[in-house]
């Protein structure tokens, strides 16, 4: 089951709640506290002073949408580049024996089906307690190519791409794995809610002068922050939440790799 639409709701009330907690926070302050006769003589300050606070948030916001989206375009090539470089073993070893042939294949096989069917859903989930949860194939498909490439007969040309894709492989699944668990989470973006803090205090000190137009602009300025929340919480992790990128690459390494055992 997804975990997503549950999640999202969760996040949603949430962050709906903390908002209008804040706004209410900043209203009462302004004009029905105790300090709120010293903090009206505010009203005075440049509101094109204040707007930096605008531009501090919206700076913040940008940065790290500019993050997630950089994470996803490195999900998608650490994908690619991965599957490359499992499809370069697949036809490396066609110039082998049959039976290391076999061997490598087997090997393969199983480390991409791990992948697609455990490691997988578990970077979806962000279920980090299954972040190695494919390591066993991973470390038999190593074993395999490194006895085979290290045959006393092996032609040193074969067994040295033989550990060249093995090693792509290697640091492309720890980067995989970096990317799915070591930097998706939300709590290390203390930013966000400084920044918002401070628009909406910058908002609520240029309306001064009107109830009504500071209550309408900090409803809009707290929807504007909701939506940049709800939109970085949604993108924040590339292989989970919205658009997610999916082993469709690994997928057609595993068609490749059967079309070539039903042609033997």
């Amino acid at each position: 089951m997804n975990p997503f639409p549950l999640e999202f709701l969760k996040f949603s009330a949430v962050s709906i709640v903390m908002i209008a907690v804040v706004a209410y926070a900043i209203y009462w302050v302004l004009n029905d506290s105790p300090i709120s006769r010293w903090l009206n003589d505010s009203d005075e300050v440049v509101p094109s002073f204040l707007s930096i606070t605008a531009f501090i948030f919206g700076l913040t916001i940008s940065t790290l949408a500019g993050f997630s989206f950089e994470k996803h375009e490195s999900a998608i090539s650490n994908l690619i580049t991965e599957s490359s470089a499992i499809d370069s073993l697949i036809n490396i070893s066609t110039v082998l024996p049959l039976q290391d042939q076999a061997q490598i294949k087997s090997a393969v096989k199983d480390y991409v089906n791990a992948v697609i069917e455990k490691e997988w859903p578990a970077m979806n989930e962000k279920d980090a307690k299954n972040r190695e949860i494919a390591l066993p194939e991973f470390i038999a498909l190593s074993k395999t190519i490194n006895q085979i490439a290290y045959q006393a007969n092996q032609r040193a040309s074969i067994g040295s791409q033989l550990e060249a894709e093995l090693t792509v492989i290697r640091h492309n699944r720890k980067v995989r794995q970096s990317i799915a668990y070591d930097t998706d989470n939300i709590n290390k973006w203390i930013v966000i809610p400084i920044s918002s803090i401070l628009l909406l205090i910058s908002v609520g000190i240029v309306h001064l002068g009107s109830l009504k137009a500071m209550k309408v602009s900090l409803s809009i300025a707290s929807l504007c922050i909701l939506t940049a929340m709800t939109f970085l919480y949604i993108t924040i992790s590339p292989y989970g939440m919205w658009n997610p990128v999916n082993p469709h690459q690994l997928q057609e390494s595993l068609r490749i790799l059967g079309t070539d055992n039903s042609d033997k």
